[in-house]
This record gives structure tokens, C-alpha cells and sequence, in this order.
């Protein structure tokens, strides 16, 4: 039951069900009536209407946040009409976030960076994570009014952060305090996403005996990190946990790579490193996961279930004294919903199964079928040829 029906009548009538759908009964078509062209359709409209993408960048200065996001979305994000202010200066966290259009193929992104300048500088860092967890927090309450609103309800402004990127130093000595306890508080708010930076620091043995490291320490201290948790594309999560957390480089230079070709890259005596070469580093597959693969994952992800526990715990302590029965009624209906959807699923694929067990019973059947009718006459024909060289012999005489 929605929570709206249960809040307006508090249990007094039954559920009515306006908002289930009768049961449906499977028809057979006898010819193509054009529904398989619906996903273009919704492909078409989905494009006139802009994407958003809210992404945040924490971590301590100097580990290449800002030249690594010009290299994730190959444009320069870097405002430079906001410079930073020194470190003697800066009291506390400075929230920045800033909003780029992004155009590609007829595809509009809205994409939001928010920038946490100053975020470890201090020598006291235990209140560098309560402006990061407020902003998050904020934004959710500020859709969530919007949600309550007639009037907002209809064009909600959508700027919760869907993805955090947290970097982690190359230290190769695991995670730190700080690292610890910033995860800890924010990955049930949030979908926090570790990022190596600098990892040309790191020699390959190195880079390899930190991450070990690093996703001990995730699950010594309970740390949920995106997307081993959370995540609903399980079928590539197993290929991107291979290269988690990811050891990256950015680069705003672009260096001259076998064939004469321009790629993003640093020099160095020793050599050089390319930043898309998945040979030094993993930002490709950071990249893929974050734009290609898992772009839509993580907004849906952020609104069903780090948005929901925010909206059901400020439901919750909106009113006192409401019965838990009502409170969760919301919440076991989207349940039911979701455990229909997977009941349904599991039938049509053992309907599938057993269909095509069918079909290939009815198919062997067919050819023993077949195999015993073409025995049958090859021993007609040989006995017709018998009968026949019989007659030709009783001619003979």
C-alpha cells in the first residue's frame, strides 16, 4: 500500500488497489504490431530532456583531483575564476560545486562537479568530514521538499550527489585514520567510489600490495564501497572489482605515443606513462564504469535506496507516535513490488527452460521418426529388389 493512502485514511478503509493493475492474460500475435519499436521511442524522448549527474570529489590537496576529472570527461573543468584560497586561511572544508553541459551525439549532460577544497589540510581533521556529510544530507532534504511540494513535485531539480569519488594517497601502507572513519560515516549516505591517486608513485608490485591493503581494510572496518555494494548491474561488477580500488593518473599534456599519435600522458627520464594505457594504470575502466557502464546505475542507485533510508528515517521523526505499521507500509509495498518482479522472472525463465526442453524432445522425437521411416524403406526396397531379381530369374528359365 503507498504510503499517501495510508497516511490519509490511517487504516480506517481497506486498500482499494486503484493503483494495481488487473491481471493480465498472455495473447499471441498473429503479426508484427510495432511494440518492439517502444524502447527507440522512449530513447528519442529521453534525449530532450537533459541528463544530470551530480559527481564529488574529495581528498587531500595535491593528489591530482581536478587535471584527473579534465582526463575523465576530456574537457577543461578547472574553474580558474575561483581560486583557492592558502591553507593558513582556510578554516574549514569550502564546498564548491560547479555545472558543465556536456554534449555528445545529441545527448545533454548536466554534470555537476563539487569540489571539497581544503578537505585534510588541517592538522586537526576530525571537522573536515561534518560540511561533507551536510551538503550530501542537504540536498537530499531539499529534494525531498520538493517531493512534498504540488507545485515542485513536477520538475524536481535533481542535485543529490550520485557518486563520490574519495582519493586515497599512494602511501602503501593501507588506509588511514582519516581514510577509515570519512568511509565509514558516509558510505551509507552515499555511493563512495576509492580512487588511488598519483598511482605513477607506485611501482606495479607496489600499486598491486596496496590495493590488497586497501580492500582489507574495507572489510575489517565495514566499509561499503560502490559498487561491490549497492550496485544492480551484477554482471559486470565481478570484471570491475578485479582492478578496485582503481590506481589512476590525470594529465592535461599530451605526449607523443607509438605511430606519432597524441595521447594524454606525463614524461619522465625514466619513461613515460599514459593515462589511457590500462597497461599503467586503471583509469579506463574507472572511466567505463563511471560514464559507460554504470552512469544510470548510480542515479538509481543514490534515489532507491541512500535517498529512501534518508526519506523513511525523516518520516519517521517527522510525527510522534505513528505506528510502525504505517510507516513501513511504503516500504513493504515497494518490497511485494520488487519480489513479484523476481517470482516473475524466475517463471519466464523456467517457462523458457521448459519450452526449450520441449522443442528439443519434440525435435529428437522427429528424427527417430524420420530415422525409422527411412529404415522402413530401405527394407522395402530391398525386398522389392529381391522380389524382382526373383520374377527376372523365373523369366530366365
Amino acid at each position: 500500500m503507498p504510503l499517501e493512502h495510508a497516511l490519509q485514511f490511517r487504516g480506517r478503509f481497506p486498500d482499494s488497489g486503484a493503483w494495481k493493475l488487473p491481471r493480465s492474460q498472455p495473447v499471441r500475435l498473429s503479426e508484427p504490431l510495432g511494440i518492439g519499436h517502444l524502447p527507440a521511442q522512449r530513447v528519442r524522448r529521453s534525449k530532450r530532456k537533459p541528463y544530470v549527474f551530480n559527481l564529488m570529489v574529495v581528498g587531500d590537496s595535491g593528489l591530482g583531483k581536478t587535471t584527473f576529472l579534465n582526463s575523465l570527461f576530456n574537457a577543461p573543468l578547472s574553474s580558474e575564476d575561483a581560486p583557492r584560497a592558502p591553507l593558513s586561511q582556510t578554516a574549514t572544508v569550502n564546498i564548491r560545486p560547479q555545472t558543465y553541459e556536456l554534449i555528445e551525439d545529441g545527448v545533454i549532460l548536466h554534470l555537476t562537479v563539487i569540489d571539497t577544497p581544503g578537505f585534510g589540510d588541517k592538522l586537526n581533521r576530525q571537522d573536515d568530514f561534518q560540511p561533507v556529510s551536510d551538503y550530501i544530507e542537504s540536498q537530499y532534504t531539499k529534494y525531498h521538499e520538493c517531493e512534498r511540494s504540488d507545485e515542485m513535485r513536477k520538475d524536481i531539480i535533481d542535485t543529490r550527489v550520485h557518486a563520490l569519488l574519495y582519493f586515497i594517497p599512494p602511501t602503501g601502507n593501507g588506509l588511514r585514520d582519516l581514510d577509515i572513519e570519512f568511509m565509514q560515516r558516509l558510505c551509507t549516505k552515499v555511493n563512495i567510489i576509492p580512487v588511488i591517486g598519483k598511482a605513477d608513485a607506485l611501482m606495479f608490485d607496489e600499486s598491486s600490495a596496496f590495493k590488497k591493503m586497501v580492500l582489507k581494510d574495507f572489510q575489517r572496518n565495514d566499509i561499503r564501497v560502490y559498487p561491490t555494494f549497492h550496485s544492480d548491474e551484477r554482471e559486470t561488477v565481478s570484471e570491475i572489482e578485479k582492478h578496485m580500488p582503481f590506481a589512476v593518473i590525470g594529465s592535461d599534456e599530451f605526449i607523443d605515443a607509438e605511430g606519432g599519435k597524441k595521447v594524454r600522458g606525463r614524461m619522465y627520464r625514466w619513461g613515460a606513462v599514459e593515462v589511457e594505457n590500462p597497461k599503467h594504470n586503471d583509469f579506463v575502466f574507472l572511466r567505463d564504469m563511471v560514464i559507460r557502464t554504470n552512469l544510470q546505475d548510480l542515479i538509481e542507485t543514490t534515489h532507491t535506496i541512500h535517498y529512501a533510508l534518508f526519506r523513511s528515517s525523516k518520516i519517521r521523526g517527522s510525527v510522534v507516535g505513528r505506528p510502525e505499521s504505517i510507516i513501513a507500509s511504503d516500504e513493504i509495498y515497494d518490497q511485494q513490488v520488487e519480489g513479484a518482479q523476481l517470482n516473475a522472472k524466475a517463471e519466464m525463465q523456467r517457462k523458457e527452460d521448459e519450452l526449450k526442453s520441449n522443442f528439443v524432445l519434440k525435435i529428437r522425437e522427429k528424427e527417430q521418426q524420420l530415422r525409422e521411416r527411412e529404415e522402413a524403406l530401405k527394407a522395402k526396397q530391398i525386398q522389392l529388389n529381391e522380389e524382382i531379381e526373383r520374377m527376372r530369374m523365373q523369366l530366365d528359365v
